[in-house]
């Protein structure tokens, strides 16, 4: 059975954790925990952890060539699984989904970060079911739209942006949901726009408590009875939910940011994992309540069953969006905010909103080199070929500008002029004998 690398540090021998760490846990007992696990035996799990496993393997998942065009060295650079579940991939897909989330905020609106959670009683529920994550989702945003509402005494019209987490800093199932609500929402009656510079965040507790709650007895029925019953006789105060209090917190650059990531990574990063031995895992975590680290040492079957468990099932959209921030509502009501309140358009900047990084300034900002300059002479390197296992070449940039360089260049739509450049690759390639000439 293969073992994660070691290096020596500060004379003793020190077990080196990586994203190959966390791979080979799934490669050594994978089979061993669907055999335990029956309910994660199916072909959708085994998808999700082999797209995990062949994350940068260019035989499996294709690749994109790069070629030196000064001495002719050629680099690939594999693709990515993509996959939530993925180590690799949560960097690049968190500044994704920040940028798109950032871009989906209504300028000049201020907006909250709300956080609504469930006691113990309730969670395995979800676990059951996961059915009822969906309206799950629904249930946060009527309770929202409830308690401005009925501290407003009017319908007020709110917009959401919800991100369901179901991992807590343990790695236990602990589903809850990360909500950006407006503060404050357009008047039913007048049309003009109600700010909320106060949040009855006492009152949110019982609400939430009330519509979780009916929720389950709506969705769940006679069976949840005892349950619900538990719920109301031991939390006569309401739910926990976690919002700051007072008046509306100014700036919030990095909050987008903050809730993209609830969406995209997986349920722990590599550098919380301490050790393998390859039979149990050791990791960390920071207790919410006392802020100190923690140190958990599970049997590996134990700590697979808590990473697998966050896996939402197919197609399930973890971001969701409800009143003004709904799909048919977002961009009519973009234009109406922006006329009906101009003054707000100066507090465009609330939420600044940065643009999506490209791989080159991703790689820079995490390794501080180019990837795209030659190992071997320090020149850069240009695209040359898409690669993928099924289809082959898909596309070859060098075998192409080489045949308009023999044949001249393909005729194009005079309404949509394409600017050559003034100095192909192909004419500043060296003699080499390279396989695609």
């Amino acid at each position: 059975m293969q073992r994660g690398n070691h290096r020596r540090q500060n004379g003793g021998c020190k077990e080196h954790i990586d994203k190959e760490t966390f791979k080979q846990i799934f490669r050594d007992h994978w089979e061993a925990f669907k055999a335990e696990n029956p309910r994660y035996n199916n072909e959708y799990h085994d998808t999700v952890i082999a797209k995990m496993l062949n994350c940068g393997d260019p035989k499996t998942m294709g690749y994109a060539q790069y070629r030196c065009c000064h001495c002719g060295e050629a680099h690939k650079v594999a693709f990515s699984c993509k996959s939530s579940f993925c180590l690799s991939c949560g960097k690049v897909y968190t500044e994704k989904w920040a940028a798109f989330i950032g871009g989906r905020l209504l300028p000049g609106v201020v907006y909250r970060h709300v956080v609504l959670t469930m006691p113990k009683c309730l969670r395995l529920w979800f676990y059951r079911n996961p059915a009822l994550l969906s309206p799950l989702m629904r249930c946060g945003h009527d309770c929202l739209k409830d308690v401005f509402s009925t501290f407003k005494r009017a319908d007020i019209d709110i917009g959401t942006v919800i991100v369901l987490q179901t991992a807590g800093r343990p790695g236990e199932y602990n589903p809850h949901l990360h909500i950006l609500v407006t503060s404050g929402g357009l008047h039913s009656k007048t049309g003009n726009w109600s700010r909320a510079d106060f949040f009855p965040y006492e009152m949110l507790h019982k609400k939430w408590q009330y519509h979780l709650l009916s929720m389950l007895r709506r969705e769940v029925g006679p069976a949840a009875q005892p349950d619900i019953d538990h719920c109301w006789n031991e939390y006569p105060k309401g739910f926990v939910a976690n919002i700051q209090k007072g008046a509306v917190p100014p700036g919030g650059e990095g909050l987008a940011k903050y809730l993209a990531k609830y969406l995209v990574s997986p349920p722990i990063s590599v550098r919380r994992i301490v050790s393998y031995d390859g039979n149990s895992v050791r990791y960390w975590y920071r207790d919410h309540r006392t802020h100190a680290i923690e140190h958990l040492n599970l049997p590996v079957l134990q700590f697979i069953g808590r990473m697998v468990q966050h896996i939402l099932p197919k197609g399930f959209q973890r971001i969701r969006y409800y009143g003004l921030h709904s799909h048919p509502r977002y961009r009519k009501m973009r234009r109406k905010l922006a006329m009906l309140v101009p003054h707000l358009r100066a507090a465009d900047g609330e939420y600044r909103i940065r643009p999506r990084l490209s791989f080159v300034q991703l790689f820079l900002l995490t390794f501080g080199k180019d990837p795209l300059l030659c190992p071997k002479c320090g020149e850069q390197m240009e695209l040359e070929l898409l690669w993928h296992p099924k289809h082959g070449v898909i596309r070859n940039y060098f075998e192409q500008e080489m045949r308009e360089v023999i044949l001249g260049p393909r005729p194009t739509r005079p309404s949509q002029p394409t600017a050559r450049r003034a100095v192909p690759r192909a004419e500043r390639m060296v003699p080499l004998p390279l396989p695609f000439l």
